[in-house]
């Protein structure tokens, strides 16, 4: 996606450590899909699915900063293509931080803590929905190297933060009427914290894929 964009010296090495982000971008995505369908159904083998597959998040991590710096040290990038390389290293980052928070949630299943009940499930996968979708849209602007589908991406994380807020005060109104299931509650707000997270990383993620795109189009 990046080849007519950039510099011609650097068409095919740029383009391939895209595809390798953009590769991540929709591991991550399954395993925040994932990782939200095993809290929901508490669901012990959707759960270890994930936890397995964090090992290649960390690889794909790894094979795109030896690729950042392979690309600095043999080809000594001019300014654009460095903030272009640069950009997308960050990106991957936050994929691995995102597919962090995917784990943590699986592993709240797999310790065999209380099963989500009296609500919690259901504000859970509604902010997973919210999560999802703003990655999802983050990675499709990232593969179109689309600013204006970032700029929507960075706004909506707003939303995605009141209803983060919003689900937190649901929960406490639950505990304090089932006291009992102060656990379950607790974990819920870890399990909401994660996604919130999630969703602060596809804003990060769209304001890098902003530097690409302005690169591309002063080239």
């Amino acid at each position: 996606m990046l080849e007519g964009h950039i510099s011609r010296a650097f068409d095919g090495a740029l383009a391939s450590l895209h595809m390798r982000v953009l590769e991540m971008g929709g591991l991550v995505l399954d395993q925040v899909r994932e990782a939200t369908n095993a809290y929901c159904g508490w669901d012990s083998e959707a759960a270890l699915r994930v936890a397995d597959r964090e090992a290649r998040v960390r690889e794909y991590a790894g094979m795109v900063n030896e690729e950042q710096f392979t690309l600095i040290a043999r080809r000594a990038p001019v300014a654009s293509d460095l903030r272009a390389i640069v950009a997308l290293a960050k990106i991957a980052a936050e994929l691995a931080h995102a597919g962090h928070e995917s784990r943590k949630i699986a592993r709240i299943v797999l310790q065999q803590g209380g099963r989500p009940g009296h609500g919690t499930a259901s504000d859970v996968r509604h902010l997973a929905l919210l999560a999802m979708r703003l990655l999802r849209s983050a990675l499709e602007g990232l593969d179109r190297l689309d600013g204006e589908v970032s700029a929507e991406v960075i706004a909506r994380d707003e939303e995605l933060d009141a209803e983060y807020v919003a689900g937190l005060r649901r929960l406490l109104n639950r505990t304090m009427e089932y006291a009992r299931n102060f656990e379950v509650a607790l974990e819920a707000a870890f399990v909401l914290k994660s996604l919130e997270h999630i969703g602060d990383q596809a804003r990060n993620l769209a304001t890098q894929v902003q530097t690409i795109a302005s690169v591309a189009l002063r080239s």
